[in-house]
């Protein structure tokens, strides 16, 4: 190094292209938490009476409850950049990744997540249902 000058100035590129690495890796890790799309998960009728006695409980990504016979099933993938959303105490769910919040139903209360948690389809099977997540 031939100054104190060039010496700091490839200490911060560096400090930043790490910086920037761990974000990747952040964003990288927050999003291989999502449920892939295009999938299918059986909800069996033992599974559904589990969560219609719990109140709610999540299963492979999705938050099931409601009654056994026609539940209701959210997608936990923030619809904001794809990151896993968790169910909060007294109901609706947060991301941890930008602050989304969303109501009970799945509708966005604040944060920059655009549209409302997705619902699968759901399809009679034997005593319960598959969701498709498309």
């Amino acid at each position: 190094m031939s100054s104190r000058r060039d010496f700091l100035s490839t200490a911060w590129a560096a400090a930043g292209a790490g910086a920037a690495a761990a974000g990747a890796a952040i964003v990288g890790r927050a999003l291989s938490l999502s449920p892939e799309p295009g999938r299918s998960v059986e909800l069996s009728a033992a599974l559904l009476k589990r969560a219609e006695e719990a109140g709610g409980l999540v299963h492979e990504g999705l938050f099931l409850r409601g009654p056994a016979g026609s539940p209701v099933v959210l997608d936990l993938t923030c619809t904001h950049l794809r990151c896993r959303v968790a169910p909060v105490e007294g109901g609706g769910f947060a991301c941890p990744c930008h602050g989304s919040r969303y109501d009970a139903e799945g509708r966005p209360l604040s944060g920059p997540a655009p549209r409302a948690l997705v619902r699968p389809r759901l399809i009679p099977s034997g005593g319960g249902f598959v969701a498709r997540l498309s």
